[in-house]
């Protein structure tokens, strides 16, 4: 699955042969048209939802009993419009966690309640303990077969399951239990169920892309008779606002790297606009952030650009040469490289030099001195990581996860992401400087991810893999250290959600954006495939979140 190229050698010494990865044609060249925001509709749209918020903020002030707040409060967030109501949620859960510190006394009879009530407070940072369950189980410390047929009540402890920590024992048993029951009863329930059970199986919600999950919970909580219909309609419509944003800037975006000329100027490349957009909303889906996801959608491209030129076009001598530039942080000695391999780095660099005019106007450069210095980084070990594989060389698994964590892009694009965001100060620069285990968990996570959803295209076009790697170190089958990496990625989720629970100063608003990078990596190289090489896998995402309305 490689092309070969000849091209002008370093000191005209011999010709050069690269093995370039045939990477699948752009697929929505012909698909995107230039898009205008029409305003009237947009203001129109904007008028009606705030009052909508009104009247939602209301429901959410009127006393109820806990479990229909619970309820309400689930709702609203599944839906995609708790951004609207953040502090009023917040402090509501606060209230009810205060109130009743010791949750197994007052544990609900109803299963789907109190996984409910477990799964709220744990997703906003509240660490309530699992003997909430102890009432579900039976002598041997089981769920009760009895169970078996509460449908609703197996989702929900379904969904509670993947909140889990490492000390969560009584989780791990409910994710089998419910996994098994579920898949056994899905013929046997109603339709509307049946699509709930199904779509969380398939996806469950705390790994899911918080914007794509809310477009398929819109259209199966339609359906639902019980459905408030006031909540149904501001979704609907915030939906429709943010889709026209996005809509706008991507137009914008793709006119920014037709500008640039990224295709003809570096054309080993993949082309991944739309997927690198698609993996900025992916990261924070509000409307506030637009600025931010624009600049995270370009510096993930650039990176993209980056990653293939180390991985996929460059010589050893030509990529010593390009690690050497980047780390001097200027365009001085690249003159013996390819011109594609300069313009490259000079796309990068003139990018870059833009980014911190305009950040220095802002004073974040405490924010853009780290972003370089994870550029670098990122140079490094991708260089080294060429050492390995261009040299038919298999490192010990050790030493590959090490450098591949930076390799993975995840320190370079974690801190992309922070620059557009007031929330990212300097104290949570230097958090993210300590590499605390948060980011050790979510690096190590995409590093894995990558390797396992990208391993066949690697192995067929002739690169060294990490599977190989770790075949090599512990003499396993190429399925056994497959099922061994999905394993280790299941052991970072359980870190990262142990993470969120502790007691800390880093904005919760932080922590949720390292969530949903590792979030949005889970989806795009999910099933072991990797779906920003092969776009259609994840086509259906891409056409929910930018391209097709939502009718309302």
């Amino acid at each position: 699955m490689a092309s070969t190229e000849t091209a002008v050698p370093l000191n005209n010494q011999h010709e050069i042969v690269r093995q370039l990865a045939d990477f699948p044609e752009n697929i929505w060249s012909h698909r995107i048209a230039s898009f205008t925001l029409d305003k009237q509709g947009y203001e129109m749209c904007a008028k009606e939802i705030e009052m909508l918020k009104e009247e939602v903020s209301r429901l959410l002030a009127i006393e109820k009993p806990m479990m229909e707040k619970f309820n309400l409060i689930d709702n609203i967030e599944r839906l995609g419009i708790s951004y609207h109501f953040g502090d009023k949620i917040e402090d509501q859960l606060q209230e009810y966690y205060d109130a009743y510190t010791n949750f197994e006394k007052h544990a609900e009879c109803d299963l789907s309640i109190a996984a409910l009530q477990f799964r709220l407070f744990r997703q906003h940072g509240f660490n309530i303990s699992c003997g909430i369950f102890d009432g579900f189980l039976d002598a041997n410390g089981k769920f009760k077969e009895s169970l078996c047929n509460d449908i609703k009540g197996l989702l929900s402890l379904y969904e509670t399951a993947h909140v889990r920590t490492h000390g969560d024992k009584i989780l791990e048993e409910a994710l089998f239990f419910t996994t098994t029951h579920l898949t056994r009863e899905i013929p046997n329930v109603g339709s509307t169920l049946a699509k709930k059970v199904k779509h969380a199986l398939e996806q469950p919600l705390h790994k899911g892309i918080p914007r794509y999950e809310a477009y398929c919970y819109i259209s199966m909580y339609e359906e639902d008779e019980s459905s408030n219909r006031l909540l149904l309609r501001l979704a609907k419509l915030d939906y429709h606002l943010l889709h026209m944003l996005y809509k706008e800037d991507l137009s914008e975006i793709i006119r920014w790297g037709k500008e640039l000329d990224i295709i003809s100027k570096v054309p080993y490349a993949r082309d991944r606009i739309v997927e690198c957009y698609f993996w900025a909303v992916g990261t924070y889906y509000e409307p506030h952030y637009s600025l931010a996801r624009m600049t995270l959608t370009k510096a993930t491209v650039l990176a993209g650009m980056i990653d293939d030129t180390y991985d996929a076009y460059g010589t050893l001598d030509e990529l010593k040469i390009f690690t050497e530039a980047v780390e001097r942080w200027d365009s001085s000695g690249i003159d013996q490289l390819s011109d594609y391999m300069k313009a490259a780095y000079t796309l990068v660099l003139n990018f870059n030099k833009e980014l911190e005019e305009d950040l220095a106007k802002k004073k974040r450069t405490f924010a853009f001195d780290k972003y370089i210095e994870e550029w670098k980084q990122y140079a490094r070990t991708s260089f080294t990581q060429s050492k390995w594989f261009l040299a038919n060389e298999l490192p010990s698994f050790s030493d590959y996860l090490s450098n591949g964590m930076v390799t993975s892009t995840y320190y370079l694009l974690s801190a992309a992401a922070f620059l557009g965001m007031d929330s990212a100060s300097e104290d949570v620069i230097n958090w993210m400087s300590t590499n605390p285990k948060f980011f050790v968990a979510l690096t190590t996570h995409a590093r894995l991810t990558n390797d396992v959803g990208s391993h066949k295209f690697e192995k067929e076009r002739g690169s060294g893999t990490a599977i190989e790697c770790y075949m090599k170190d512990y003499n396993v089958s190429e399925e056994e250290a497959m099922e061994k990496f999905e394993e280790m990625c299941e052991d970072t989720w359980k870190v990262m959600n142990e993470e969120c629970l502790r007691s800390t100063t880093i904005p919760r608003e932080i922590l949720k954006v390292i969530l949903n990078l590792a979030r949005t990596c889970e989806i795009v190289y999910k099933h072991r495939g990797d779906g920003f090489t092969d776009q259609r896998r994840i086509e259906a995402h891409i056409n929910a979140m930018l391209m097709d309305s939502m009718s309302i």
